[in-house]
């Protein structure tokens, strides 16, 4: 599908490599919506913010 490294199109530096040329934005975007449809197959997961129970002290409370 796509011809370009993982490296390249790594989120984190797509924009600058667009922007060096490196990668060409129009063709990104269209193997991008080219990709199939994932959302059946994700999982939700929760989370709970309440962090009454960590330490905060900063040793860790181990008995030697």
């Amino acid at each position: 599908m796509s011809s370009y490294s993982d490296s390249l199109i790594d989120k984190r530096v797509l924009k600058r490599n667009v922007a060096k040329g490196l990668v060409d934005a129009k063709e990104h975007d269209k193997n991008i919506k080219a990709l199939p449809d994932q959302a059946d197959n994700a999982e939700t997961v929760g989370f709970d913010d309440d962090d009454s129970d960590l330490d905060t002290d900063g040793d860790d409370d181990t008995e030697e």
